[in-house]
């Protein structure tokens, strides 16, 4: 269980990186579509690097001649990153759904205030989140499950990023006939 919460918890944070990181770069009035098609892009980035996180913690287990005990470890340790995680999570979430409150001051004073803030964070909390789980593990496996995991997190909104700036290039090239 705890797994499939972080599973959910990295497809959530997918999703808000390509919305964050597709914001202010298009043109176009009506931008629904547009901002669907990137957060749909960082909930398939965010799916890659689950894809690929699973296949190592598979082959680490397999690989490993202590296979109950590191079991045990890598629990544990994901359980300690949720301490840190979820409490952020649910500020993020809590802050979105404050949006939704049609008062422009609340959105102006929710984006200031927290969700700015909250982004700045992100890959700080990333760090301590994983520090904090692997941290106590006996398992140099765990440590380096926990190490990997986190450098392809941190690194899903930097490509995001990329891909955004790439077709917001051409978009404005296609604007101005080059």
């Amino acid at each position: 269980m705890t797994l499939f919460v972080l599973y959910v918890l990295a497809l959530l944070d997918g999703l808000l990186c390509g919305a964050r990181v597709s914001m202010g770069r298009c043109a176009v009035i009506a931008k629904r579509a547009y901002y669907i098609r990137a957060q749909l892009r960082g909930v398939i980035g965010a799916q890659i690097i689950s894809t690929i996180s699973l296949v190592a913690l598979i082959l680490v287990a397999l690989l490993s001649a202590r296979r109950a005990a590191l079991h045990i470890d890598l629990e544990a340790a994901a359980e300690r990153m949720l301490w840190v995680f979820i409490p952020y999570a649910i500020l993020v979430v809590g802050n979105i759904l404050l949006r939704l409150i049609p008062s422009t001051d609340i959105r102006s004073a929710t984006s200031v205030m927290m969700l700015g803030p909250l982004t700045a964070i992100r890959p700080l909390i990333m760090i301590v989140g994983v520090s904090y789980g692997i941290w106590s593990s006996k398992f140099w496996e765990t440590r380096l499950l926990g190490l990997f995991v986190l450098s392809l997190m941190l690194g899903l909104e930097f490509a995001l990023n990329r891909l955004a700036a790439n077709q917001q290039s051409r978009e404005i090239a296609l604007l101005v006939g080059n």
